[in-house]
C-alpha cells in the first residue's frame, strides 16, 4: 500500500479485495470494452471497472440489477470515495 500526499491509498488487487471485497456493486454502464459497476460499502462509494480489452469482455456476462461482490469480479480499476474525496484506488497496471 502506498499513501499519497492527498491521503489516497494506492492498493494492490489483493489489498483492495481484503478491504472492499465484500462490498456489493451493480452494473452501471458499458463504455469502450469496459463494464462499470457502482455500490456503497460502509458509507463509501465504490466504482469498479472490469474488462478493458475486446478479449476480456466477450467472456464476461452481466445481468442488470444483479448484485455482485467486488471480490468475484476481475477488476482492472477501482476507486473508493468518501464524499467527493477519493480515499483508495486500485489500477491494473499497479
Amino acid at each position: 500500500m502506498v499513501r499519497f500526499n492527498n491521503n489516497k491509498m494506492k492498493l494492490t488487487e489483493e489489498q483492495f479485495n481484503e478491504q472492499y471485497g465484500e462490498a456489493k456493486v451493480v452494473f452501471a454502464y458499458y463504455y469502450k470494452y469496459s463494464f462499470s459497476f457502482v455500490g456503497e460499502f460502509e458509507g463509501k462509494q465504490i466504482n469498479i471497472s472490469v474488462g478493458g480489452n475486446a478479449d476480456d469482455i466477450y467472456r464476461f456476462d452481466v445481468e442488470p440489477n444483479k448484485e455482485y461482490q467486488v471480490k468475484e469480479l476481475g477488476i482492472n480499476y477501482a476507486t473508493v470515495k468518501e464524499g467527493e474525496t477519493t480515499i483508495a484506488e486500485f489500477t491494473g497496471e499497479w
